[in-house]
């Protein structure tokens, strides 16, 4: 057994202009989906933020419940007159996004630097 510590679920990282949260986890379940709701929500109102990145460079499950809490996020994005960037989006989930049509209003880019750029 390993004595290194597991990561957290969400790492919520500070760039010029942005915030970045990376999700740290296969299957993006109720909890972890509540968690990066609300570390976002918590971080994406300090000031200067122009734009939220969701590293889901780890994520190969997104069941239908965290599909309604991306498009959640980015509601609350655009009220707060952000943009909401989806990074490293794995090609399975990538297909569930083009079949629910969510790949029309949510924002995809092939990496975090991309987002940044």
């Amino acid at each position: 057994m390993s004595d290194t510590p597991a990561s957290p679920p969400v790492v919520i990282e500070n760039a010029p202009d942005a915030i970045v949260a990376r999700v740290n986890v296969k299957l993006l379940d109720d909890k972890e989906i509540r968690l990066l709701s609300q570390l976002i929500d918590e971080s994406a109102t300090a000031p200067g933020v122009g734009m939220v990145i969701i590293d889901l460079s780890r994520v190969q499950i997104l069941p239908s419940l965290g599909l309604g809490a991306l498009v959640q996020i980015s509601n609350k994005c655009k009220a707060r007159s952000q943009t909401l960037k989806l990074a490293a989006v794995q090609p399975a989930i990538r297909k569930v996004f083009a079949i629910t049509r969510l790949d029309r209003i949510l924002d995809m880019v092939d990496s975090v630097d991309a987002a940044l750029q």
